[in-house]
């Protein structure tokens, strides 16, 4: 659709002055089109429209005279399809569907911030500008209707969508009786495959086709028909009919060919190619408008006219060869108005045959396709950009791609980018394009409070700001710059764009600057996090180094001196008996307990790969005899098989086992059994106090003489490195209960 480009005339009705006092200043920023006048009464809202020239109505639901609906009804009685947009706090199903059955041209419910002035005025322009746009439909559907040539429109499926009287008169039918109706109602059997394997493809292909059928009216009979058909930029056809059986007089023919072609919704030539240079003999309405030419300044010149300095020579040497063979031929290429402004257009070309065979005419159908162009070069060239910004190693990288990005994509050609510095709490600028140092001496840094990026920065919302210069907020008083685009980045930072022209940036402006500024802060996320990874390995790194010098002072440079004193012992016993030595040697047992339990938890991993199925009850029984029992007592009480490393489950059940005998006694009885997600190990000794039972898995932490401190901390690394829990409890009896949970079991 095309842009609105005048006033827009809106009537506010809510019974709350100072809200559509509110509303009307908001509405009014975000589009300096919109023209708000607000009353507080449905009725004072009719005598407005009454005397005004009202575009659009906004509407609350609950007032005192008449509500929404009620307004909405009257409204529509009187004013037809004037959009109404119902906005208000009173939102339900009931209120919708009712606003919806009334015809209400689109329902909004208010809510809280300000973000709701920017959807607002969104419905407002998208409702205005498809009104007016109907309208220009409707008047060129009007011409259409009034012309005595047959004509037709048909949507993508083929159905009627219009028909005006000439062309149902032609087949025997009433207008409304085809609307809705296939084509192949007007034809034979027969002749049903010509059309859509010759004809509709070769329209599909170049835009338009010319030439003979045999219409079949509703009493049966037939007739010859010269037809023409042409494809609109929406897909439509446009068909246009006239009965050959007996030629009519040739200039009435033409005069009403000529009418039709007037009010084609596409620019329409005709060429002919007897001429020297094949000039236009005709130019519709529609292509005098796209081009900015009048008739005269157009009729007698070859179309190549409209080519100027960007126009590549591929398409138009492709016309050329068509034109020489007489063939049909569509392109894409750039042309230029009257007023010298490039616009992309799409051209196809047809030639016109007599009876013979002969190209009398070409006929040229043209559309301008500039917005779907600069659309897809957008959307290819930040398509590019993601993958740059995907590529980039550092914060750096990041700016600078986004910067150049904004530059040559979007139009932004004074952009920067500023990272907020969290020690210093600053927005910082850190990439910027060449064109800002044109406006600028010195990028700013901005604090906070002190400008309108770091509200902006602050509220996360993208803005833009028509003059700077009227916002309390402005940075620098004195800078030439009139109109600025504010595009958050995230927690990271926010991308700033200025112009020295009022209102530069547009609601265009602003979608695919938000569209971009995802990708940048999507990029910066992805930096982050590597970099993140990368300090985590080196830290992993030194930590393993830190652990392998551990380990080899342990297993080598205190083991040695340990093995050396143990032997030293023995020799000392055959040389004198002493109650000294049997201290000794438990000194060394337990030195010989502690590094075991150190090594076993410096060199276990934190994590278990590849676990198997164990079946539990012959597990804990070896365990049993692996561990000094004296005269406890174990009971099993599981029949379960879990999924985990066998060798570091016997650690968890011999260290569970020891911790029971050493802190309850040699006749402890050790009890295995089964929770909903995992097992537990209990014992009647006197239990462990609640305070304490954080503290009992830390390295070292012991209140037995006989303990090293290790045991409950390795089981603790076993559990987790499972990624299972293990929390402390009372038993049934009042010893100390350990829970392992979190388990998965193989019990296939």
């Amino acid at each position: 659709m095309t842009a609105i480009a005048e006033t827009i005339c809106i009537l506010h009705v809510d019974d709350e002055p100072g809200f559509a006092d509110m509303t009307a200043s908001f509405l009014e920023r975000e589009d300096d089109r919109l023209d708000v006048q607000a009353t507080t009464s449905a009725a004072t809202g009719l005598e407005i429209l009454a005397d005004t020239d009202i575009d659009c109505v906004i509407s609350d639901y609950d007032m005192p005279d008449w509500n929404g609906i009620q307004f909405l009804e009257a409204v529509r009685e009187e004013y037809g399809s004037l959009p109404f947009i119902l906005y208000t706090g009173k939102g339900s199903e009931e209120i919708a569907s009712d606003a919806i059955s009334a015809g209400v041209t689109d329902y909004l419910q208010k809510e809280s911030g300000t973000d709701q002035y920017a959807v607002l005025a969104n419905r407002i322009t998208n409702a205005v500008e498809s009104q007016r746009v109907k309208r220009e439909r409707n008047r060129q559907l009007d011409a259409i209707e009034t012309a005595q040539e047959g004509i037709s429109i048909l949507d993508e499926d083929g159905r009627f969508i219009f028909v005006n009287e000439a062309y149902a008169d032609l087949y025997g039918y009433e207008p409304d009786e085809m609307v809705g109706e296939h084509w192949e109602l007007l034809y034979q059997e027969e002749d049903i495959p010509r059309i859509n394997d010759e004809i509709i493809p070769t329209v599909q292909d170049t835009g338009y086709w010319n030439g003979t059928t045999t219409g079949l009216r509703a009493d049966g009979s037939t007739f010859t028909e010269d037809h023409v058909l042409a494809q609109t930029d929406r897909g439509e056809l446009v068909c246009t009919v006239r009965d050959i059986s007996e030629q009519r007089d040739g200039k009435q023919e033409l005069s009403r060919i000529k009418r039709a072609m007037d009010e084609a919704p596409i620019g329409i030539t005709l060429a002919g190619p007897k001429q020297d240079d094949a000039p236009i003999t005709y130019a519709n309405r529609r292509f005098l408008e796209l081009t900015g030419y009048t008739e005269s300044e157009v009729c007698g010149r070859n179309c190549r006219f409209l080519q100027g300095e960007a126009t590549e020579s591929e398409p138009v040497d492709a016309m050329r060869a068509a034109v020489d063979e007489g063939d049909p031929v569509s392109v894409e290429l750039r042309n230029y108005r009257k007023d010298g402004t490039m616009f992309w257009n799409q051209v196809s070309i047809a030639p016109v045959r007599d009876d013979d065979g002969t190209v009398v005419n070409y006929v040229g159908f043209q559309q301008d396709i500039t917005k779907r162009k600069v659309h897809e070069r957008r959307l290819k060239a930040l398509s590019e950009s993601v993958q740059n910004l995907i590529r980039a190693d550092t914060r750096e990288d990041v700016a600078e791609i986004g910067v150049e990005t904004a530059r040559t994509v979007l139009g932004l050609e004074a952009n920067t980018i500023h990272f907020y510095d969290e020690d210093e709490r600053t927005l910082e600028p850190v990439a910027a394009s060449d064109a800002i140092y044109d406006l600028l001496n010195d990028l700013p840094t901005f604090t906070p409070g002190d400008s309108i990026a770091w509200r902006v920065y602050e509220s996360g919302d993208a803005l833009a700001v028509d003059d700077v210069h009227a916002d309390p907020d402005i940075y620098n008083p004195d800078t030439p710059i009139k109109s600025e685009l504010y595009l958050p980045l995230g927690e990271h930072g926010i991308l700033l764009a200025g112009s020295e022209t009022a209102a530069a940036f547009d609601q265009r402006d602003v979608v695919l600057g938000e569209i971009l500024a995802g990708h940048v802060t999507s990029a910066l996320k992805q930096v982050e996090g590597t970099e993140q990874l990368r300090d985590h390995q080196r830290e992993l790194e030194q930590h393993n180094d830190r652990l392998e010098a551990f380990t080899s002072v342990v297993s080598h440079d205190l083991r040695n001196p340990l093995s050396v004193a143990q032997g030293r012992l023995e020799l000392a016993r055959k040389q004198c008996q002493s109650e000294h030595l049997a201290a000794v040697e438990r000194a060394h047992e337990r030195m010989d307990t502690l590094l075991t339990d150190l090594l076993t938890l410096a060199q276990d991993g934190e994590t278990v790969t590849d676990p198997e199925p164990v079946a539990l009850t012959p597990l804990v029984e070896d365990c049993w005899t692996n561990v000094e029992t004296a005269d406890a007592t174990l009971v099993t009480d599981i029949d379960r098989t879990v999924l985990a490393n066998e060798s570091r489950l016997k650690q968890l059940f011999e260290n569970l086992v020891r911790n029971a005998v050493e802190h309850a006694g040699p006749d402890v009885t050790v009890t295995v059994g089964a929770v909903a997600d995992g097992f537990y190990v209990a014992d009647d000794g006197p239990g462990i106090p609640e305070d304490d039972r954080e503290t009992v898995f830390k390295a070292g932490y012991s209140t037995s003489t006989e303990g090293t401190g290790f045991g409950l901390s390795i089981a603790r690394q076993v559990v987790e490195a499972h990624g299972w829990d293990i929390s402390v409890h009372d038993s049934a009896n009042g010893g100390a209960r350990f829970e392992i949970t979190g388990v998965s079991f193989d019990d296939m």
